[in-house]
């Protein structure tokens, strides 16, 4: 477990550890800005993780045992590769995402979820004054690679590639030929071989690309802790002036 977890989501001084919940609604009561600030940052930190580990388990599923494990046919086999590569990077793009938001948090620069972007992160002041606008910047440069393909998955429907097209054309054809009382276009070993081979070929590709990711996103972690603790104390100074 990375130091920052134990920092922000395990901070005694939070509500969360204080245990300021409300047992009608089950919302956590924020008493004043301090509290505010500990429980924005630990909610953002804990979406952060959470698609980190979404992302994993997406990776999980390119997996020629799980695949024989659901699908009933050589469609539905089809289906659900294409489905389980498009949301596999889609979940790790959204790790990007939340990062700003996590740092936007952190260095309590006050922007709305839906106005954060790149460029108003990396060109804050505060940001760049804490030196936090590199590692963004580094964690940019190792999500570029599949943004392009990303957009391609939520805007034209589906993740294109001569491999995947393939495989699914032949799984797809393959149950078109017996559902029209044919014989299989192709032996169902060379199915198989062709689709564990694909499957495990994009696990290790978008595995590799996960971890350095997650290497980038380390090295923001260990330079957001201190700027949490300066800014929890911060304000805890001002809670107790203007008390």
């Amino acid at each position: 477990m990375h130091e920052i977890k134990r920092a922000i989501i395990l901070d005694k001084d939070s509500p969360l550890l204080r245990e300021k919940f409300s047992t009608e609604e089950g919302a956590v009561i924020l008493s004043n800005e301090q509290d505010e600030y500990m429980f924005s940052c630990a909610k953002a930190l804990s979406n952060l993780e959470g698609s980190i580990q979404k992302a994993k388990r997406s990776l999980a599923f390119l997996d020629l045992d799980t695949l024989e494990a659901i699908a009933h046919n050589d469609e539905t086999r089809a289906d659900l590769i294409e489905l389980w590569v498009d949301n596999s990077i889609i979940r790790t793009q959204s790790i990007y995402e939340r990062s700003l938001i996590l740092v936007n948090r952190v260095c309590y620069l006050g922007i709305a979820n839906e106005r954060i972007s790149h460029e108003n992160i990396v060109c804050n002041e505060h940001v760049r004054k804490f030196g936090v606008d590199g590692l963004i910047k580094s964690i940019n440069k190792k999500c570029k690679e599949y943004r392009i393909i990303r957009n391609v998955v939520i805007h034209h429907d589906r993740y294109s590639e001569e491999e995947l097209d393939n495989i699914s054309l032949i799984l797809r054809a393959n149950q078109a030929s017996k559902e029209n009382g044919g014989e299989e276009i192709a032996d169902e070993s060379f199915i198989e071989q062709i689709t564990r081979d694909y499957l495990s070929a994009k696990n290790v590709e978008l595995t590799d690309y996960l971890r350095k990711i997650e290497g980038a996103i380390e090295e923001l972690y260990d330079s957001l802790i201190p700027i949490y603790q300066r800014k929890k104390a911060e304000l805890g100074f001002l809670m107790k002036r203007y008390a």
